[in-house]
């Protein structure tokens, strides 16, 4: 958030409420003396985001050339409550992919880049619901668990700090994206002991669950479009709920089978539903983060923007590298 503080004359005040008004952001106005002569101090908030496109027209509603003509802003704590109106007002003034969309989920990306206790328990009960919808060969259960897992939000959320260039939230990130695939493994390898011991598990491996234990090249290429499809589908204000379901789909039931799998002793599906589950994080990291990149979200800064781009293509060749092993190893096993 910013405060903007605008002083100018008194026959200027119309053209400077038109500006601010049509931006949507809170104001006020006092009147104040500058070299003894009277003026006006205009003092708004608005979003960081908007900053560079209001200035530039504040600048034309007020003739800078006068000696008590300033416009200076810093940024202050805090949220306006007319927030809301702000990002709509830009939305007027943008196109389809509009910044206020982007920003709005660069504000929430350090909170959605770590995980709390009660989103390990909602992955921990999506485990096994996918779990004994994969011995049951219940579609239905398996679709409801993906409904559950929490996966979407670290997972925009290290794409996001990665292409504003912060290093440290994007690996809080990955580090909540491992917590939970841990827990969701965790549950489905304990409960699966224990549905052994009292005899309810099946003696050989379902159709669902042979599905989960196959990977392949395909299936890489699908979890880069997954990835890059979650971006493009929140960016364009489509219930989170919807996009969760298809990153939760690559994830959770093949995670759910690792721990099925390594529980039975099925070794051949506990081999291939682990590669599955890595080639799966990886292309859906790579495709979110490619899909930012391609939208060109970075920071308002010059250098900083100049900084992300570097760590951004480091990162995308990062895990680019580590998917072309994992490409390699299909392509010759």
């Amino acid at each position: 958030m910013l405060r903007i503080e605008v002083t100018c004359g008194l026959d200027e005040l119309e053209k400077l409420e038109e500006v601010l008004k049509k931006w949507g952001v809170p104001f006020y106005t006092e009147e104040v003396k500058v070299n003894g002569k009277s003026a006006l101090k205009v003092t708004a908030f608005a979003p960081d985001f908007v900053i560079n496109d209001l200035v530039d027209e504040l600048v034309r509603a007020v003739d800078m050339r006068k000696g008590h003509a300033s416009i200076t802003w810093s940024q202050v704590s805090g949220r306006s409550v007319r927030y809301s109106s702000a990002v709509k007002s830009l939305e007027k003034f943008r196109g389809k992919w509009t910044v206020a969309d982007i920003e709005g989920l660069i504000e929430s990306a350090n909170s959605q880049a770590r995980v709390d206790p009660i989103q390990l328990t909602l992955g921990a009960v999506a485990s096994m619901v996918a779990l004994f919808g994969l011995i049951g060969n219940n579609i239905v259960m398996i679709i409801s668990a993906m409904l559950l897992s929490p996966i979407l939000g670290p997972l925009y959320g290290f794409s996001l700090n990665v292409v504003m260039g912060r290093g440290r939230n994007a690996l809080n990130a990955v580090s909540s994206i491992l917590k939970l695939l841990t827990v969701i493994f965790t549950s489905a390898f304990v409960v699966s002991l224990l549905l052994k011991l009292f005899g309810f598990m099946p003696a050989e491996p379902t159709r669902e669950i042979l599905i989960r234990g196959d990977s392949g090249v395909i299936y890489i290429l699908l979890a880069v479009l997954l990835g890059y499809a979650g971006v493009v589908a929140i960016v364009s204000r489509i219930p989170e709920i919807l996009a969760g379901v298809s990153i939760a789909a690559a994830l959770v039931p093949p995670t759910t089978v690792v721990g099925i799998s390594l529980a039975m002793g099925w070794w051949g599906i506990f081999f291939g539903s682990l590669r599955l589950t890595v080639e799966n994080v990886l292309g859906l990291l790579i495709g979110s983060l490619l899909g930012f990149y391609i939208l060109n979200v970075s920071p308002r800064s010059y250098y900083e923007k100049r900084a992300a781009k570097l760590y951004t293509k480091r990162t995308i060749a990062v895990l680019g590298l580590m998917l072309a092993v994992l490409i390699l190893l299909e392509t010759i096993k």
